[in-house]
């Protein structure tokens, strides 16, 4: 752990690479890993295959990203329902870190900075009591139904681990990391919750 922070202190790509000789191959639903001439990404459930569609540029990430295996959009890319049937190569480090940047945002940028201590993550409470317009009723959501919203659209729908409490007040919330996976980490209730949060307390019975 004390190489990953080290490297960590000097950057993202420093930190990827580390990561890689430390043996972390994993991050959501992707496995990569080291050929003989660059890096091979895929989803981790097809490992193994030899009947996968090859990507040759990092940038096509940002496509199989875009949809899951029923060509659906996919608006949170943290959902776990990666589309499934290709590969990505990439020939250098550089496309390995852009094209992970792609599929996941922020992952690498979010786990530097919990190594170095540097996590800052916002309470519920506090995003919602700064929404304006029409989500400024958002800020009415009780922490019960607020619980309620993280059980039902949060915990099953994200592969994101929630950082943020609820109250302002409340201590934040220590990821539990597995071993050899980078995290992908939750530091602020997305627009997603917002919405819905919006739609419960819009939904109330009148007393």
């Amino acid at each position: 752990m004390e190489s990953l922070r080290i490297a960590a202190s000097k950057g993202l790509r420093d930190l990827l690479a580390e990561a890689l000789h430390a043996g972390f191959f994993k991050v959501g639903q992707i496995f990569f890993r080291p050929t003989g001439d660059g890096f091979r990404l895929c989803h981790h459930e097809d490992e193994g295959r030899s009947d996968l569609k090859v990507y040759t540029d990092a940038e096509e990430a940002a496509g199989i990203a875009l949809i899951d295996d029923a060509n659906q959009y996919r608006p949170l890319k943290t959902a776990p329902n990666l589309k499934h049937g290709w590969e990505l190569l990439t020939p250098d480090l550089k496309g390995l870190h852009l094209a992970l940047d792609l599929l996941y945002p922020a992952a690498l940028g979010n786990w530097r900075a919990l190594l170095l201590s540097e996590t800052v993550s916002t309470p519920l409470r506090d995003t919602v009591n700064r929404q304006t317009g029409m989500y400024r009723i958002t800020g009415l959501i009780t922490d019960e139904e607020a619980q309620g919203l993280i059980e039902k659209l949060c915990q099953p729908g994200c592969l994101r681990q929630i950082q943020w409490p609820i109250p302002s007040e409340a201590p934040h919330h220590i990821p539990s990391l597995n071993a050899l996976e980078i995290p992908l980490l939750c530091t602020e209730a997305c627009c997603l919750l917002i919405a819905e949060a919006r739609t419960t307390v819009k939904s109330r019975k009148p007393q």
